[in-house]
């Protein structure tokens, strides 16, 4: 219960840019995910996205949350593209934590393997 109750404050925690590993990822419209250094706000470089509603970011791999549920990832300091996930259709937040990619949908939270994409399990909330 402990794990939930920090994922959902992760969910319910303003949209401000997020920040790990020295790396800034933020939304900059729908089709354009910008990285930044977080130490001295360097421009690291964009990825041309799709339809993006959310960005997440750990110090290993940013998590881009498209309309339609789809969820792709990239390299955080290279903004290289590491593969895409297909979530539910309905989900409304990405975020990355530890290495696991969490999406949240209408009453229910799904796990996803940063590294590999691989489903992890799912908890309904």
């Amino acid at each position: 219960m402990r794990i939930l109750s920090c994922l959902l404050s992760v969910f319910l925690a303003s949209t401000v840019p997020l920040m790990a590993g020295g790396v800034v990822a933020a939304l900059k419209n729908s089709s354009m995910v910008v990285r930044s250094d977080a130490g001295n706000g360097a421009f690291l470089g964009s990825i041309s996205v799709s339809q993006a509603v959310a960005v997440g970011c750990d110090g290993e791999t940013i998590a881009v949350l498209s309309s339609g549920g789809r969820v792709s990832r990239y390299a955080a300091k290279s903004g290289s593209f590491l593969g895409s996930i297909s979530a539910d259709s309905k989900a409304t937040d990405v975020q990355v934590t530890g290495g696991v990619i969490v999406v949240r949908s209408p009453g229910r939270l799904s796990r996803y393997s940063a590294q590999n994409g691989s489903f992890l399990g799912s908890s309904s909330i």
